[in-house]
This record gives structure tokens, sequence and C-alpha cells, in this order.
């Protein structure tokens, strides 16, 4: 059987907290959408963006022209070049502007039962002038989180992050949202609509959500198979 494509994170939260009869529909449209890049080279170089320090001692920002040469070095197209050196920029900015001072983040991913563990935050701990956050970048410009997914991602957070670490019980959580313009401005949300969602709760739509993906990608596994791909390759329009 061939390797199963992994649900994003940001696809498991939208997708989770959906009605259930509408988890299904959505999951499809995942598995068949995808576009010509994805935000890989800026999650990748997002230590030097954001200049995250390993201790105390604050060592020189790297350059926008250093970052942006690794970026374009990731970066598999065009395409994915542009989006991510906009991204990737608008972060750069958004942590000079604000005086941000980026710090190691030693912490461990939230376990399930189904043995999925998630890591919804960027390795790093946001010192600002006035407060400490932990933040997670949503740089889509569409399927991004909405409201109650950034519930889920901050409930994920809380639990992995607040109640496993004493040392981060008063830290702010947020998500850093990217907003869909040319600029990509940086737009902190640190409140959310409604009570965080507690580990039973997660753990069943999380539960729920992983099955149909893994239901959704064995039964196009199959029409291959019927198909007659034997190589894997599989049919154009499967």
């Amino acid at each position: 059987m061939a390797k199963m494509r992994q649900l994003p994170i940001t696809d498991l939260a939208r997708v989770s907290v959906l009605e259930r009869s509408l988890r299904r529909p959505a999951l499809e449209q995942v598995k068949e959408g995808g576009g010509r890049g994805s935000y890989r080279p800026t999650r990748k170089t997002l230590g030097d963006i954001v200049n995250r320090q390993p201790g105390v001692f604050s060592l020189p920002r790297p350059s926008w022209v250093v970052i942006s040469s690794e970026v374009k070095k990731l970066s598999k197209n065009e395409v994915e070049e542009k989006m991510n050196l906009r991204s990737a920029r608008a972060i750069f900015d958004y942590c000079e502007v604000e005086g941000v001072e980026a710090r190691e983040l030693e912490a461990f991913p939230l376990s399930f039962s189904i043995g999925l563990k998630l890591t919804c935050w960027s390795p790093a701990l946001f010192v600002y002038p006035d407060r400490i956050a932990i933040p997670f970048f949503d740089m889509r410009r569409t399927y991004a989180l909405t409201p109650d997914a950034a519930r889920f991602m901050m409930s994920v957070m809380h639990i992995a992050l607040r109640e496993s670490n004493p040392d981060y019980e008063n830290v702010e959580l947020e998500i850093l949202r990217l907003t869909n313009t040319d600029a990509r401005t940086v737009h902190s949300i640190q409140k959310i609509p409604g009570s965080l969602y507690s580990y039973e709760q997660l753990e069943e739509m999380v539960w729920e959500t992983q099955s149909l993906w893994v239901d959704i990608q064995t039964e196009r596994q199959d029409r291959r198979r019927r198909s007659g791909d034997k190589w894997g390759e599989g049919d154009l329009f499967a």
C-alpha cells in the first residue's frame, strides 16, 4: 500500500470543528486540492526570519538578503518562491516593528490515543516589549483558520504548553494571521470566541476526522488498483 498523505494541521483544525455531516466533503476537497506551492520554505527558515536566539545572549539578526536567498533555494518553482518571499518578508517586518525578541521554545507535542501527535505552534517564544507569547503562523490566503479552528489550535497549545509546563502558565497564545493582501500584513489574534476545548473533546474530533481521512485515501488507492494501476501512479483523475 502506498504511503498515506498526512493531513496538514491547518486542515485538521478546520475540518475537525465542522458538523459531522460536513467533514467528509471538506476532506474530499482537501484531497483534491493542492496548489503549485506550499509555505514550507518559510517555515523552514522561521528561526532566521524571527531571529530566534538559543540563549540569553543576542546574536546579530540575519539580513533580509541572507534570508531571501535561503527562501529562494528552498522553493520548488517561481510561484512558490514568490508566495514565500512575501510571507517571509511580512513576518520579518512584523518582528522588527513590534520589537520581538524570539527565544528557543522547549515543548513536546500533544499526543492522542490514536497515535497522532500535534504540534501547532512555532518553535519560538516571542518576547514583546510588554508581553510574552507563543505564536502559530497562519500563512494561507485561502482555507485559513476559521474562528472555531483557531479555538482548536489555541486549545491544543493550552494543553500541550500551559498545562504541561508551569513556566508557560501565564504566557499568552496567539495566532499570527497573514492577511490576504499583496503585503501579507501580520495580524495578531489573541482572543477567540467561546471557551477552549477539553482534551476529551479534541480527541473525539481528531479521531473522527483522522478516521475519515484514512477512509478517503484508502478508497482512492482501491480505485487505482481496480483501474489496473499496478505501479502506484494511478489514473489522472483518481
